[in-house]
């Protein structure tokens, strides 16, 4: 007997997360908290502070993501996302929202961000849909569902 654990929706459309890699995954999630949903460039030089990488290492992989079609990149001007980068940048912050919020309030346990992004990175998608199910308070600031509903997200 199988138990379809999707209850709720992943933002739409839902990429599959083996699509990308941990570290493109983490560029892209950076990219969309520093830019607020604003059509405005991020400055390399703020993906390589909150990052903790090198000047060189970020300039190389906007230049791998830009050529990816998941950002758009203009030497000297910056970075922001392209439609896929942002369709993958909302999944990863769903599935960040799903793991926090589950430590916090089913597990009573404080995770940091990176702790987080990494369990809800390798996390497969119905385990996901699995904490989701357990979860009963409200969702994150950086859920990209959490201003469709008053208090809840639809993870």
């Amino acid at each position: 007997m199988s138990s379809d654990y999707r209850t709720g929706s992943a933002p739409n459309p839902s990429p599959e997360m083996p699509d990308v890699e941990r570290t493109t995954a983490r560029y892209l999630f950076v990219i969309s908290t520093l830019s607020n949903d604003t059509e405005e460039r991020i400055a390399t030089g703020e993906l390589n502070e909150h990052l903790d990488v090198t000047p060189a290492s970020v300039t190389e992989m906007v230049a791998k993501l830009d050529e990816r079609g998941l950002v758009d990149y203009e030497k000297y001007q910056g970075v922001r996302l392209a439609d896929r980068g942002e369709e993958f940048a909302s999944c990863i912050a769903w599935r960040l929202c799903i793991v926090t919020s589950f430590f916090d309030s089913v597990l009573d346990t404080n995770l940091d961000e990176e702790t987080a992004f990494d369990i809800g990175f390798t996390l497969p998608e119905d385990g996901v849909y699995r904490l989701r199910e357990r979860i009963e308070t409200s969702c994150l600031e950086i859920c990209p569902e959490s201003g469709r509903h008053e208090t809840r997200c639809l993870a």
